[in-house]
C-alpha cells in the first residue's frame, strides 16, 4: 500500500513540475494584424503581444510576402509585453507571414509565425 501511495505522489509531483515548466515559457498572446486576418489595406506596423515581457537582446520581427522578405523598421519592445516594428512601405495584395523570436523570464528563446492577407481593391 505504501509503495502504491509513493508511486502516486511521485507521479503527481512530476505532473505538477511539468505543468509549471511548460507554463513558464513566454507565449504568443495576440497580434495586430490578427492571425489569419484579411485586411482591406496595408498595416503601418506589426505588433505582437506575449504572456511575458520580451527580452530585447533576442527579440525580432520579420515579414515575408508574395515578393519575398519585406524590410521592416527596427523591432522594439513596447511597455505592454509586446514587440512592434513599422511597415515603412505599402504592402501589395497577397498573403504575408510574420515570424517572431524572443525570450521571456526563463531566458528560453521562443519562435513562432502566423499569416494575414491583404485583399485586392475592388
Amino acid at each position: 500500500m505504501l509503495s502504491c501511495l509513493r508511486t502516486v505522489i511521485v507521479a503527481l509531483g512530476l505532473a505538477l513540475f511539468t505543468a509549471v515548466a511548460v507554463t513558464a515559457h513566454m507565449a504568443y498572446s495576440k497580434s495586430a494584424p490578427e492571425k489569419d486576418a484579411t485586411l482591406n489595406q496595408s498595416p503601418t506596423q506589426i505588433q505582437v503581444w506575449f504572456t511575458q515581457d520580451p527580452e530585447p537582446a533576442v527579440s525580432r520581427l520579420s515579414l515575408g510576402g508574395p515578393a519575398g522578405e519585406v524590410v521592416l523598421g527596427d523591432t522594439e519592445v513596447a511597455d505592454n509585453r509586446s514587440l512592434v516594428a513599422a511597415v515603412p512601405t505599402s504592402l501589395a495584395p497577397g498573403t504575408y507571414t510574420i515570424n517572431w523570436r524572443s525570450a521571456g523570464d526563463d531566458g528560453h528563446v521562443q519562435r513562432g509565425d502566423f499569416s494575414f492577407s491583404i485583399r485586392a481593391a475592388e
